[in-house]
């Protein structure tokens, strides 16, 4: 792994600042947004120009969006928007997406959004405080299952279990929470003080669902490992504790995204040093090592999303400040 490098192979720019990307189930397309209050959605092509802009949203938000996901059936695109509402897009016969929804309830900021792997829950989160989970019903309207407001401060990031109807919430209060359904409502199953030294930004789980990664102010990439066992209920009923942690080096910015890839085992972090870090997860259980094994420093501002390719194990996109979307290859 000592050849590992990562190189630019698309690019597109002249946007404002990017906030967020997502990419569909089938990587064929790959959705973005950012301040110009436009969720675009671009087709991802295997030969140049990689990166085509297939369709631009003018979304009915009034503020930056901040926040972009796809349902895992690919049906409903969301955008949440720091106007505190959400907007729900679906595709179409001619697969095209168009917006036939618009959620309002938070009182400030929306930071983030996630389907559930099912696609029967969906989950928002707010400088308010507050975590918000709707439930879709049957004639595809979003009803409010629950709303806590578990964390002290502004909620930054949520993530789903890749299987398991299991949420985590991350918070500038320094913590994260895991959120379970006990069938009638979501209750916090977990609650994880002083996570990090300083807001915890993000989390990723990797393919298993069995370990999870979280990321900070503090430049601290922290695992974290679920050891309970099918018979004990597995994730959903197992508490998650501390494993291994790797503080990045040779930069006093905050890390803002993570991307663990279900493909490669890797683990992907953009942060506030205008650069993407590639690192590696190596050991057995109860005795990983996270190490750095490559990085792309050409972004010229905050490096605020990045994501793996779900079908190119070594393919990455990363949005930034600098206004600019860049697929990253990996070159072993």
């Amino acid at each position: 792994l000592e050849e590992v490098t990562v190189a630019r192979i698309a690019e597109v720019e002249d946007f404002s600042k990017q906030w967020c990307l997502a990419w569909h189930h089938s990587g064929g397309i790959l959705a973005s947004c950012g301040d110009d209050k436009v969720v675009r959605v671009w087709k991802c092509t295997p030969e140049s120009p990689f990166l085509e802009c297939r369709t631009k949203l003018d979304s009915s938000h009034s503020r930056a969006i901040r926040s972009v996901c796809f349902s895992h059936d690919g049906k409903f695109l969301a955008s949440a928007s720091f106007d505190s509402t959400i907007v729900i897009y679906e595709r179409g016969d001619d697969g095209e997406f168009e917006e036939t929804n618009k959620l309002e309830g938070h009182e400030s900021e929306v930071k983030s959004c996630a389907f559930s792997p099912s696609d029967e829950f969906f989950a928002t989160c707010s400088r308010d405080k507050s975590v918000w989970f709707w439930q879709l019903d049957e004639e595809d309207d979003f009803a409010v299952s629950s709303i806590l407001q578990p964390h002290t401060g502004d909620v930054k990031f949520v993530v789903w279990h890749p299987t398991e109807d299991l949420l985590v919430s991350c918070s500038y209060d320094f913590s994260i929470r895991l959120y379970t359904f006990d069938g009638e409502d979501w209750v916090t199953h977990q609650h994880i003080a002083d996570a990090h030294d300083g807001t915890v930004w993000s989390a990723a789980f990797d393919a298993s669902g069995r370990r999870m990664v979280t990321i900070g102010e503090d430049r601290v990439i922290q695992l974290w490992t679920c050891t309970a066992t099918p018979e004990e209920g597995g994730v959903r009923n197992g508490k998650w504790q501390k494993a291994a942690r790797c503080t990045v080096e040779g930069t006093r910015w905050p890390l803002y995204s993570v991307s663990w890839s279900s493909l490669n085992g890797l683990i992907a972090v953009g942060g506030g040093d205008e650069t993407v870090r590639v690192f590696s997860v190596e050991g057995t259980e109860g005795e990983e090592v996270i190490q750095e094994i490559a990085k792309y420093s050409g972004h010229e501002g905050d490096v605020n999303s990045v994501s793996w390719h779900p079908k190119d194990a070594n393919l990455l996109a990363s949005a930034s400040d600098d206004g600019s979307i860049r697929l990253l290859r990996l070159q072993l």
